[in-house]
């Protein structure tokens, strides 16, 4: 396979995360169907953790066929990298403050997480905890496909700029799901993401590229 093919498929790769992403749609508008509306607050507790549910099943879904394309041109997304040096722990731990003060402000002085699950509790009751941990279970997942937008943008990026060492991979996530909130949500929450999606870039390269570590940082990066 040429060097132009690979990078091609790598390119690829690099989208096809957005795009399963983007199922949520499909998901939401066959629930819809069943429904009568696709308003989410009016919809039943049963129906809301239903969503949640189907959303995490076509979204690994997704991860497990990408995992698969990518053996198909000898790249894996597993394969063995250094572990973060102190350096690198201690500029984590300066993105995560700064992560945590900008969610703060963005959420209008709350903490995200508090937040929600004071909101499910007020909505739900006390099962509203079960809405608030399939919720987050909902983030762990979609924070594997930011991951994948990340891995296969940065090596389609290092394969094509040899020599220009910067987060190819966050930058391209911050075009895709990033300025995506422009169009789903407002200008001020596309930008937010945006700027949150090139931190995961830097994340990955401060990790070594390894996901393992990589993973953690960034869910926790997009939970709080």
């Amino acid at each position: 396979m040429t060097e132009k093919r690979v990078n091609f498929i790598l390119l690829n790769l690099a989208l096809l995360p957005f795009v399963v992403l983007g199922l949520e749609i499909i998901v939401v508008l066959v629930e819809s169907l069943v429904y009568g509306n696709m308003d989410f607050n009016l919809w039943s507790f049963q129906a809301v953790i239903l969503h949640w549910v189907y959303t995490i099943i076509v979204w690994c879904t997704g991860l497990f066929l990408l995992c698969l394309l990518s053996k198909k041109i000898g790249y894996s997304i597993f394969a063995a990298k250094d572990k973060p040096k102190i350096k690198n722990w201690i500029i984590i731990g300066i993105i995560l403050i700064i992560t945590a003060i900008g969610s703060y402000i963005a959420w209008k002085m709350h903490f995200k997480p508090v937040l929600e699950y004071n909101g499910f509790i007020n909505k739900y009751g006390s099962i509203g905890i079960v809405a608030f941990v399939f919720q987050y279970l909902y983030y762990v997942v979609e924070s594997c496909l930011f991951l994948a937008i990340v891995v296969f943008g940065q090596e389609f990026g290092e394969r094509v700029f040899k020599k220009i060492k910067i987060p190819w991979g966050g930058i391209l996530c911050g075009l895709t799901w990033g300025l995506g909130h422009i169009i789903t949500q407002d200008l001020f929450t596309g930008f937010y993401a945006f700027f949150g999606a090139i931190l995961y870039g830097v994340v990955y390269l401060q990790m070594q590229k390894n996901i393992k570590y990589a993973y953690i940082v960034i869910a926790i990066m997009f939970i709080i």
